[in-house]
């Protein structure tokens, strides 16, 4: 499209233009929108190229509400997913235009055949998709065509076109997205709902009350391109010169100061929370400031990221982060070490827990050490996700065997063309830590999966420690439920005994919840022949020199400490 358009030249067209990020572009997935406004027979399209993962839904949701339409592309080679089903929902739920398409169908690997059917059944359409190829650019300038003669132009909710009446509306802008540079502080990316956005407008946020002056304004083509002014209707930037990106909450709704009175916030606004934590500690002790610092950084772009200083009387100091999901963390975790130099140990993840204790207060927390004692909880809950899992029809009765072991209740299963549509709802900690990884392997890698927040469920919640050498290790600390905290607690000793190297001294691997040990493993000591070199002689010499050797193990056990490598915290997580 950006060629067929003249947005960018032919000759400085690359593969994934709009992916910034190397590891946007190693993955092949979009983790960042990117917005770009193109000019195609007297008419300007907006088109914003949107994250597909379920990490980042919320970005998604609010980018869409930015769009009159949407184009439901669909992978050729791949069929339908459960983020097209997901992204579906949520572009129907906004009230938006939906084109189908389909993409590659010159990939050697390409069932075009099967998607058009797979996509005919999902929107419960008639019609042919689209099919296009973005490579060669097959069948792309028929869907600009139709993207002018199908999507609607732009409108008020009462759907009066902006375009005819700007200056009788007071301004009113949707905030989709924000990025921060070094320079000129944060940049927020916005969808003039109505009114003009000028140059040097003092403009201020509804939910927040930040206000701010519009320093610089513009679109996207697809870099920064200055303008003085964007109608109503048109997709920009403005450059707030404020410096923390906190302060500019994606879904927020901007106004002119002078008229904050006549405009009302944009709905489906809501703060951004973390699901998933992890802690961070600095693989050498004495980084743990080159850590802070880089979390910081990283925090300028990204502000759903939470970080929280903690401190373990092993690992020494480190950071408690929250993360969207296991992706985020996942990227997170290779920008630390590929741009900031710093291999970080993360201990097993978590999710935010909620117990009502006896005194009638409700508490919330997410690490173990946090965990209250049992003699004062009353009642204990545990997050829930709506999971909706897509699969080739072979692998339905291992998905569903999978899921039910992970304490999932079936809801509903649905069928397009060969793939089945299963959804089921399952504990947020089970789908995190567990059902992504195994749901690969029952299906060979045909399944996939998305999932949203469904509320609490309560659960008997308890704590497994871990002892090492008989010494508490809090790091690796895990709540879990009580009816599977026997199974956990085997599985953790023995992926331990896998992890952990042997030593020059036995050490006992022991789980326990309260006083009670559930779990024991044992690695052995590394033993030295030490009567080798004994040829003959009275025996006595050989019990000698082997009472010699148990007296040394057994000091080395009382003040031996335990080496413990990244790999025994992987092991936790995936236990």
């Amino acid at each position: 499209m950006l060629e067929i358009t003249g947005t960018v030249q032919a000759d400085k067209i690359t593969p994934q233009l709009l992916d910034s990020n190397p590891i946007e572009r190693e993955r092949g997935i979009t983790i960042k929108l990117a917005p770009v406004a193109m000019s195609h027979k007297g008419y300007t399209l907006n088109l914003i190229d949107t994250p597909g993962h379920v990490d980042f839904n919320y970005e998604v949701e609010r980018a869409l509400q930015a769009c009159e339409g949407a184009l439901l592309l669909v992978d050729a080679t791949k069929g339908v997913q459960a983020q097209t089903v997901a992204n579906l929902r949520l572009a129907k739920n906004l009230g938006l235009t939906i084109i189908p398409v389909v993409n590659k169908i010159d990939a050697p690997l390409a069932n075009t055949s099967a998607a058009i059917r797979q996509l005919k059944q999902l929107l419960n359409i008639d019609i042919e998709p689209f099919l296009v190829s973005a490579k060669t650019g097959e069948g792309v300038k028929n869907l600009l065509d139709h993207i002018i003669s199908d999507l609607p132009s732009p409108s008020l909710r009462g759907g009066t076109p902006t375009w005819q009446s700007h200056s009788t509306h007071p301004f009113q802008a949707l905030v989709f997205n924000s990025t921060f540079d070094i320079h000129l502080g944060v940049i927020a990316f916005v969808k003039i709902v109505s009114g003009d956005l000028h140059h040097g407008d003092k403009l201020e946020f509804l939910n927040s009350g930040q206000s701010l002056t519009a320093s610089e304004i513009g679109i996207f083509s697809p870099g920064r391109t200055e303008k003085k002014i964007i109608a109503s209707g048109n997709v920009g930037y403005i450059i707030t010169g404020l410096k923390d990106i906190r302060r500019v909450l994606v879904g927020d709704t901007l106004c002119l100061s002078t008229q904050i009175k006549q405009v009302s916030p944009i709905p489906g606004f809501r703060k951004i929370h973390p699901n998933v934590f992890l802690d961070l500690y600095p693989a050498e002790g004495s980084q743990y400031r080159d850590l802070v610092d880089a979390l910081e950084k990283l925090k300028l772009n990204d502000s759903s990221l939470t970080t929280q200083g903690i401190n373990s009387p092993i690992l020494g100091q480190g950071v408690k982060v929250g993360f969207l999901g296991m992706l985020h963390a996942e990227v997170v975790g290779e920008r630390l070490e590929r741009e900031f130099g710093l291999p970080v140990i993360s201990v097993s993840p978590s999710v935010e827990y909620k117990v009502q204790l006896r005194s009638g207060e409700e508490k919330c927390f997410s690490s173990p050490t946090d965990f209250p004692d049992p003699a004062v909880i009353t009642k204990s809950y545990e997050p829930m996700a709506a999971v909706n899992i897509v699969v080739t029809s072979p692998y339905v009765g291992a998905v569903m065997e999978l899921c039910q072991d992970l304490r999932g209740s079936l809801v509903n299963v649905s069928y397009l063309d060969e793939l089945v549509e299963i959804d089921y709802f399952l504990p947020l900690i089970e789908v995190i830590t567990t059902l992504h990884d195994s749901l690969k392997s029952v299906s060979q890698g045909f399944a996939s999966m998305d999932y949203e927040l469904s509320g609490w469920q309560e659960a008997e919640l308890v704590k497994l420690d871990v002892l090492l050498n008989h010494e508490l290790f809090t790091p690796m600390s895990v709540i879990t439920v009580k009816e599977k905290a026997y199974y956990k607690g085997k599985r953790i000793s023995e992926k331990l005994k896998e992890a952990i190297p042997r030593q020059q001294f036995e050490i006992p691997i022991q789980v326990a919840i309260g006083g009670q040990i559930i779990a024991r493993e044992t690695i052995k000591a590394y033993r030295k022949d030490v009567d080798a070199k004994l040829h003959g002689g009275d025996f006595t010499r050989n019990l000698k020199l082997l009472s010699k050797q148990k007296k040394g193990k057994a000091r080395m056990k009382q003040f031996g400490r335990v080496s413990v490598p990244q790999e025994a915290f992987l092991a936790i997580a995936k236990s």
